[in-house]
């Protein structure tokens, strides 16, 4: 894999070459127009992206190009480019726009797509779900990624490990859940299958234009925590699993020269990563009976075993300063968690409130101003 600089500045002069060679076919074109329009998408250029989208979408032929591009690319990028398309109104602040245009997706090609296509499905389906599940259509979020995913995808090579979380947290967030995912039982696999979950950077490439998947694992650990009483051993490993995923996320979303370079994953997690520090402040305050004045946060904390909690667990590597290259950062942890048992008294029923995280996105907040790129701020 070639690191690229954080302009794309590569990607994009490959991208325009080959825009310019595939004219001679129409759905060569086509594929070439929507790897432009993508490319100015992760870049912050929306405008540039849908123009470029625009004229795919006229020369687009639905009923012939599908297999064509199928056979030439073995994923049928324009019909994924629809999906993609909707992050940037999303970006845009223009909600209403981005949930329609996931709505068209669902509707009209979804249910025609090659489900032996699963790479085409789960890039199509991660934009869907990151649009309605941050605006407040969690339940919609849940049942179209239920209902698109095939069977057996889970064994697949490149998101058969991103699967099963990503489905437990949609059950975690939809309303219908809480019974179910209540049990004993279920938590005790949700734990588990959080704390073996780790997403690697190949993994995390496919979606971090729009959520980390280092954020969905961190998301996963503190959905699970909230469902268990303070002080819980558990609790204690989720936290710090999610702790340290919380951090690769936050790394992964910022350029070296201290930018976000992917503004829709850094907004999707900054929800995320709050509600882990209150979690984590509120246990190291119940565990080991610290007083202190909450006015005043957690600077004045003086029993020495909160060194020794959350943070001994969490160790990152080159943690690189405001501008300086951020190529040799690595978030990395000593602390290797084992599942333990879980009791029903573990289990904190009182906690009915879920986490807000999951509500309007503030992308889509009409009283913000728009936020943007790295790149679109740098040009300014």
């Amino acid at each position: 894999m070639i690191n690229q600089d954080d302009e794309f500045s590569l990607e994009m002069e490959l991208a325009e070459r080959y825009c310019h060679e595939a004219q001679v076919q129409s759905y060569h074109f086509a594929r070439a127009l929507i790897n432009l329009a993508e490319i100015h998408g992760r870049k912050g250029n929306l405008c540039k992206a849908q123009r470029y989208f625009a004229i795919m979408e006229s020369i687009y032929m639905p009923t012939e190009h599908p297999k064509l591009l199928s056979a030439a690319y073995n994923v049928d990028r324009c019909a994924v480019g629809f999906a993609t398309s909707a992050l940037w109104f999303l970006q845009q602040g223009d909600v209403e726009r981005a949930i329609e245009r996931c709505e068209y997706v669902i509707k009209n090609i979804l249910p025609s797509y090659d489900e032996k296509d699963i790479i085409g499905l789960f890039t199509m389906l991660l934009p869907i779900v990151r649009v309605l599940k941050w605006n407040g259509n969690a339940d919609r979020a849940y049942e179209v990624y239920e209902k698109y995913t095939p069977d057996g995808i889970e064994n697949h090579f490149a998101f058969g490990a991103l699967h099963k979380p990503m489905l437990l947290v949609l059950k975690l967030c939809s309303n219908d859940s809480s019974d179910q995912c209540n049990s004993l039982e279920s938590i005790s696999d949700g734990v588990e299958l959080a704390l073996t979950f780790e997403p690697t950077d190949q993994e995390d490439i496919c979606a971090y234009d729009c959520w980390s998947m280092k954020s969905l694992c961190a998301e996963l650990c503190v959905r699970l925590a909230c469902q268990l009483k303070p002080g819980t051993p558990v609790r204690d490993d989720l936290m710090s699993k999610g702790i340290l995923m919380s951090a690769a996320a936050n790394q992964s979303t910022i350029a070296s020269n201290g930018m976000i370079k992917h503004i829709l994953a850094y907004d999707a997690h900054s929800g995320i990563h709050t509600e882990l520090l209150q979690l984590a402040k509120d246990d190291n305050a119940f565990a080991r009976g610290i007083i202190h004045d909450r006015e005043s946060g957690m600077e004045h904390l003086t029993d020495s075993s909160l060194s020794n909690g959350f943070a001994q667990k969490l160790v990152i590597n080159d943690c690189p300063s405001s501008g300086s290259a951020s190529k040799s950062a690595n978030v990395t942890t000593s602390y290797k968690s084992k599942v333990s048992s879980l009791a029903i008294s573990d289990i904190n029923l009182e906690r009915k409130k879920k986490v807000t995280f999951s509500g309007t996105s503030s992308l889509g907040s009409q009283d913000s101003e728009p936020k943007q790129s790295h790149d679109s701020i740098s040009n300014k």
